[in-house]
């Protein structure tokens, strides 16, 4: 018997493979695109997740909020407003941070930040692709974000002393009285408008210090009159120094009058005149004046003494680290002489228990000096809007420069990946 060959039905069977590798071809197409285009969308979402995470740091950094509760809230509420909730099943969005140290180069003028990263994984269900046995597609994006904090400036050049009244008057004046003396060490003089000394010797500067001025200098062994680079504008570039206000995060304080020892901590001062005639004194602890008008004389007695708070007592700052006292500003009322009424005025000596160190920082306060009759002085900087002495006893200031004593510089964000 022949049989005879015949190859009909073959044509069936290269159809058929030649549909799967169509649909398949298709599938790539319409699911790939339609993966694409969630991919992308994903990436606008986690960069605009992690924007609004570095936002919400530099926010936060200086209140008594939980900074990472704020990051992850700010950065899961953006994405989920962009359509990527968290579920578990068609995505996740996972957030970490990376502390920035100071003095690292990543933030301006070395200042203090956060690192965050949003990574959002996304699934979407195939359509054509699944004849090839692809359910789901699956993408994952990242982006990162990077908020800077307050950071660290030297406004004065490293001046133990300094005034910030742009005139009239003289920012700095050592006093008419031939019988008191200034000495100081290891910083100069700054004065944002002139700088007066009755005669020659009644200001002793270490060698290479000196005293520098917007204005005139007169009477003083090294004078740098005429700086005009250095001037600080008035007021916006005083405001620019004042670290924030911690008393309206509801800071910590002793009841006024109750007690002049405060420790540990930031502590809110309203009535400044409740400490005249009393032995201040600060146990790693800084006071911050809201007072807006005082006359602290310690008349008959009292005065500074004790160390500054090492670091701040919100999270994630040490902005009032280095602090003995910040007195709130006021531009529109600053003291013109020591015995001004109506305004901020206090009259600096050192008292029977000892020394004080950290950072006076009043720029609208009259700081008159009346000595403090230790050789090895305090261990402070002066800044007032006028410095002055009209007492007689020696003045010995020595000043310790600390990288931790903060000027605001504004926080900032970007996107770096």
């Amino acid at each position: 018997m022949k049989f005879k060959s015949s190859e009909k039905g073959q044509a069936l069977i290269i159809i058929a493979i030649a549909a799967v590798g169509l649909f398949a071809f298709a599938g790539l197409a319409i699911d790939g695109g339609r993966n694409y285009s969630q991919k992308r969308h994903a990436q606008n979402a986690a960069d605009t997740a992690a924007y609004a995470a570095a936002l919400a740091y530099t926010r936060q950094i200086n209140t008594a909020a939980n900074i990472t509760t704020a990051i992850n809230t700010a950065a899961q509420d953006r994405a989920t407003s962009n359509g990527f909730n968290n579920d578990g099943t068609t995505n996740t969005v996972t957030v970490t941070t990376t502390d920035i140290a100071a003095n690292t180069g990543l933030c301006p003028q070395d200042a203090i930040g956060k690192e965050i990263t949003v990574t959002i994984v996304s699934t979407i269900e195939t359509t054509l692709t699944r004849v090839i046995n692809r359910d789901t597609l699956t993408s994952a994006v990242t982006a990162t974000a990077r908020g800077c904090g307050y950071t660290i400036i030297d406004p004065f050049g490293g001046a133990a002393v300094a005034g910030v009244n742009p005139g009239p008057g003289c920012a700095f004046d050592s006093g008419n009285s031939h019988s008191s003396h200034w000495t100081l060490k290891d910083g100069g003089i700054f004065s944002n408008g002139c700088a007066y000394s009755s005669f020659g010797g009644s200001v002793t500067l270490d060698p290479g210090e000196c005293v520098q001025s917007v204005g005139t200098a007169t009477n003083f062994t090294c004078m740098q009159p005429y700086n005009t680079s250095s001037a600080l504008p008035w007021p916006s570039g005083i405001a620019a120094l004042m670290p924030p206000n911690p008393c309206v995060a509801g800071g910590v304080g002793l009841p006024q009058g109750s007690g002049s020892t405060f420790s540990n901590g930031v502590y809110c001062i309203s009535d400044m005149d409740a400490l005249d005639k009393k032995d201040v004194v600060l146990n790693n602890a800084t006071l911050y004046v809201t007072d807006l008008n005082f006359d602290l004389r310690f008349a008959g007695g009292g005065g500074f003494s004790g160390t500054p708070t090492t670091g701040g007592t919100y999270a994630g700052s040490d902005t009032y680290a280095g602090y003995y006292m910040i007195v709130a500003f006021n531009p529109s009322n600053p003291c013109p002489v020591f015995n001004a009424k109506g305004v901020q005025t206090m009259v600096l000596r050192g008292n029977s228990g000892g020394t004080f160190s950290g950072t006076i920082l009043a720029p609208s306060a009259c700081i008159d000096v009346r000595g403090n009759g230790e050789p090895s002085g305090i261990n402070t900087q002066l800044i007032g809007y006028n410095v002055t002495s009209n007492g007689n006893a020696e003045i010995f200031i020595q000043y310790n420069p600390n990288p931790d004593l903060l000027t605001p510089l504004d926080p900032t964000i970007s996107l770096i990946k």
